[in-house]
């Protein structure tokens, strides 16, 4: 047991991720004050006063959740050690566990559960609350999108039903509803484990890396009771259809997956236009590479799917997903291009979003990217089959923030879909690299969960 937890640790304290934690830290620290200063300059830079992290109460102790906190580091640690035994049952209850007590180290199931459905006012579930007649709504949505909540306003009304029926299954309580959106974005985990077995990695392997996945800031404080954690999981289950096609050729099975997730993905928010692109550059890929185009016409299949879909949508319900997508556009740049018109803003919340994303990584998994040696691959290796679709997402998401989408904030909610793709490029770190780099990442959740507020 000793000698366990010594390998890890000394694997960690390594000089050269030292160091890189530090100058990770350093440049966090020095754009956070940037930031502020122009802030107090009248600059308005667009960022927000805790740097990169847009939507935050500030810091805190939560001092009711801090026996959910001990309680999650006993589950965390008992599952450190025992979690390369676990089978895909094991490590989704554990991930379970773990997503629970995180979010209840806010300080108790209101704070956790309820207050990110109904808090701070703009939320889908104030507009879900309204609805008398669903399909009627739906038909007047183009209509009415403009005098919704903000939230609702920028999304399809996908978001809002999705609450809606939740709400109508449990008789509007909300136990019901957040525990239905527990569940949907717990299923990530699943996938998760699911794609590294289809990478041929070996099933120890995968429960140990998909142990890190549950406990990374990102998935563990947001996958609880978003919108955002369910279409990470319909993401994850297009990646993992996308996989399938790029391993094993033009699987029937793979291109189901894939081209499900995406639709139902891009049904819930417009962000999800991210899928396509993605895919769009893995099949280009392929057809370069290994002249083979099953990618390609499963993207092929999804776009007539999905026009059929919109056709559909139109003529028995009226509602017009091409209008909803412009009227939310408009919404979210009222003045056009950012870059045009508020290039200050424009470039000062492009490094927050990414920033915001690297930082709810963790500073631990953040780190081992920045070594080779550590992940024993390249990440911009276009020749390996597996780190090219890592690629391709970075890439598509770079874009859209090139594009000025995210102009909020809140990248590490928003982009929750990107980080299923890190486990793609930290799948060969070395056993007491993984463990060290899970443990850094847990601690750094627990201690988000536990001295800090996040709303959305």
């Amino acid at each position: 047991m000793l000698e366990f937890w010594r390998a890890a640790i000394t694997s960690f304290l390594q000089p050269l991720l030292v160091s890189t934690i530090r100058k990770l830290l350093a440049a966090w620290v020095a754009l956070g004050l940037i930031s502020n200063l122009m802030i107090e300059a009248g600059l308005n830079p667009g960022t927000p006063r805790y740097f990169p992290i847009s939507e935050f109460y500030g810091p805190t102790i939560h001092v009711s959740g801090l026996p959910y906190a001990g309680l999650f580091l006993l589950v965390f640690f008992l599952a450190i050690k025992h979690v390369s035994r676990f089978t895909i049952l094991q490590v989704w209850l554990i991930g379970l566990a773990l997503i629970v007590l995180g979010n209840l180290a806010q300080g108790s199931v209101e704070a956790a559960f309820y207050m990110p459905f109904y808090g701070h006012g703009g939320q889908y579930y104030h507009d879900a609350i309204q609805i008398t007649d669903w399909r009627q709504w739906l038909r007047d949505f183009n209509a009415n999108q403009t005098l919704l909540q903000n939230h609702s306003q920028t999304h399809p009304p996908f978001a809002v039903l999705v609450q809606y029926l939740l709400l109508e299954i449990g008789n509007r309580h909300l136990l019901i509803l957040a525990g239905g959106f527990i569940l949907l974005s717990s299923l990530s985990i699943i996938l998760v484990w699911q794609i590294l077995r289809a990478l041929d990695v070996p099933a120890p392997r995968a429960s140990e890396l998909t142990l890190l996945f549950v406990v990374i800031p990102a998935f563990n404080i947001y996958s609880a009771v978003s919108l955002e954690g369910v279409v990470a999981t319909l993401s994850t289950l297009s990646l993992l259809g996308v996989i399938k096609i790029v391993r094993q050729g033009m699987n029937r099975f793979g291109m189901f997956l894939f081209v499900t997730g995406l639709l139902l993905a891009n049904l819930l928010t417009f962000i999800a236009t991210f899928l396509p692109a993605t895919a769009c550059l893995i099949g280009l890929r392929e057809i370069l590479v290994k002249k083979k185009a099953g990618v390609l016409i499963a993207l092929t299949l999804m776009l007539l799917l999905g026009m059929l879909v919109y056709v559909i949508m139109l003529r028995v319900f009226e509602y017009d997903h091409l209008e909803a997508f412009l009227a939310a556009a408009r919404y979210d740049n009222p003045e056009g291009f950012r870059a045009l018109h508020a290039p200050l803003d424009y470039v000062m919340t492009r490094i927050e979003g990414v920033a915001e994303i690297a930082l709810f990584l963790s500073f631990g998994a953040l780190a081992v990217l920045f070594h080779r040696d550590h992940l024993q691959l390249r990440i911009d290796d276009f020749h390996d089959e597996i780190t090219s679709i890592f690629l391709a997402g970075a890439i598509s998401l770079l874009l859209m923030f090139l594009a000025g989408a995210f102009g909020t904030g809140e990248t590490a909610r928003i982009c929750l879909f990107i980080y299923p793709y890190f486990m793609l490029v930290l799948r060969k770190l070395e056993d007491s690299t993984l463990r060290a780099v899970t443990i850094f990442a847990g601690l750094q959740t627990i201690i988000m969960q536990t001295f800090g507020g996040y709303f959305w």
